[in-house]
């Protein structure tokens, strides 16, 4: 279908430029032996005129479905992968679900396979009375930095040493 779009194309290419060399007088072919040689070279012009554009929308025409054919067949393999892809899924959610179902019912039905060994003694624990008045426990005492106090006593007058 692109060549005879392409030959359509040449022949109305050359057709135009004959027609523009005629009606510029630059060309005379049969115009005065012929009286109706113009009837005729329009008749022609038309024609190709006609044929050009048959020949253009056809040839779009058929570009047209060639990517509507493209896009739809692209958009079928998406599809499918989509519908591969979600298939996967519940399969594994599926399968999840099962896994999740056996391990409830074993966990149920049977003791758990490991035991634990237990302690042979266990320390006495008393109970806490509230009625008994619970007291915190001494501070122990700071030690004492000499360096803190000061060396006059500002009540009296007297003097006092720092001890060393």
């Amino acid at each position: 279908m692109e060549t005879v779009k392409k030959t359509v194309n040449i022949l109305l290419m050359i057709y135009l430029v004959l027609a523009l060399l005629i009606y510029l007088d630059i060309l005379n072919i049969g115009q005065n032996t012929n009286p109706g040689f113009y009837a005729n070279f329009f008749l022609a012009g038309g024609l190709l005129m006609l044929l050009e554009l048959v020949t253009e929308n056809i040839y779009i025409l058929f570009l047209k479905r060639s990517h509507v054919k493209q896009y739809q067949n692209k958009i079928n393999e998406l599809k499918a992968s989509l519908y591969d892809q979600k298939q996967e899924t519940q399969e594994l959610i599926k399968k999840h679900n099962e896994e999740l179902a056996i391990a409830r019912a074993n966990q149920n039905a049977a003791p758990p396979l490991v035991q634990h060994p237990q302690p042979t003694s266990r320390p006495v624990l008393t109970p806490i009375n509230p009625d008994v008045d619970i007291t915190p426990a001494p501070l122990p005492p700071r030690p004492v930095n000499p360096t803190n106090y000061p060396t006059r006593n500002t009540d009296s007058d007297t003097y006092r040493e720092p001890n060393r």
